[in-house]
């Protein structure tokens, strides 16, 4: 039977926070992980994780890699997903699909530590395929398939940034994944009735308090509370997971319940390393 799983590996957001690393979720099916997004911390997570026994695979098994945009707080680990877990023994490149400038993103990381692999090739048994990245671009709709998953991409709305949301669907799952993403009008019917809904999120409440400037640029790329609950209400899906949470002073017990004044589905605030 097919068990699937989203693992939290990094709830946060750009600031660097004690509890939170960057965006990073697994999706993993049958122990063989799909990751969406590499920001700051996430694969020291994965060690993490399979040191407390919460997983049964380690850094080695990520060799696919689902991007939702080029912001730095969901990619600056991908130099530490290309090259730690090729140390650890990953033989096999991995896959990345994502926006396009991916692919220069890649290559530039791979120029910059040149020397590094140079040097571990020919002083450490590692493979020469283990740092290698093959990157695709997406444009929206099917976007890849195994034996195991089918992904679907929507493009999603981050402002002048190329940015997707990803639909994981599997034998006994389907588990939907915002990305950073004002509202847009297809998103609702395409996650309708998901498992699970992943979703970025601030808080309606203390978004008053902020400057004018900030007000016009949250409002313009991202999803408040209000918005979510409504969204959430023609979704309505099995579990709805708040990450990417801006806070701004509000606490996570707070922000669930500004959603829970309008959704009445079940709802959590993500914790690092949480399994859902």
């Amino acid at each position: 039977m097919t068990r699937t799983q989203a693992v939290m590996l990094g709830s946060g957001t750009p600031n660097a926070e004690a509890d939170r690393a960057g965006s990073g979720i697994a999706i993993v099916v049958d122990d063989t992980p799909y990751l969406v997004d590499c920001g700051h911390g996430v694969v020291q997570r994965v060690v993490e994780a399979h040191a407390r026994g919460l997983i049964n695979w380690t850094t080695t098994a990520l060799a696919q890699v689902f991007v939702t945009h080029l912001h730095a707080d969901h990619t600056v680990g991908l130099a530490d997903l290309i090259f730690t877990p090729w140390i650890h023994g990953r033989a096999d490149r991995i896959h990345a699909l994502g926006p396009a400038g991916l692919k220069a993103m890649v290559e530039h990381i791979l120029a910059a530590y040149a020397e590094n692999t140079r040097e571990h090739l020919k002083a450490h048994p590692a493979t020469p395929d283990g740092c290698k990245v093959e990157v695709s671009g997406v444009s929206g709709g099917l976007c890849f398939e195994d034996e195991r998953i089918r992904v679907q991409a929507l493009p999603a709305n981050h402002g002048d940034l190329e940015a997707y949301s990803y639909k994981f669907e599997t034998p006994d799952r389907c588990i939907v994944i915002s990305g950073d993403t004002k509202p847009t009008p297809a998103f609702a019917g395409w996650a309708r009735g998901c498992d699970i809904l992943i979703h970025e999120v601030y808080s309606s409440r203390r978004f008053e308090k902020l400057v004018p400037a900030w007000q016009r640029y949250h409002s313009r790329v991202h999803t408040s509370a209000d918005e979510l609950a409504a969204l959430a209400n023609e979704v309505r899906p099995g579990l709805l997971v708040l990450y990417h949470q801006l806070f701004w002073g509000a606490t996570p017990q707070a922000l669930v319940g500004e959603i829970s004044a309008a959704y009445d589905g079940r709802v959590v605030s993500a914790v690092d390393l949480h399994v859902y």
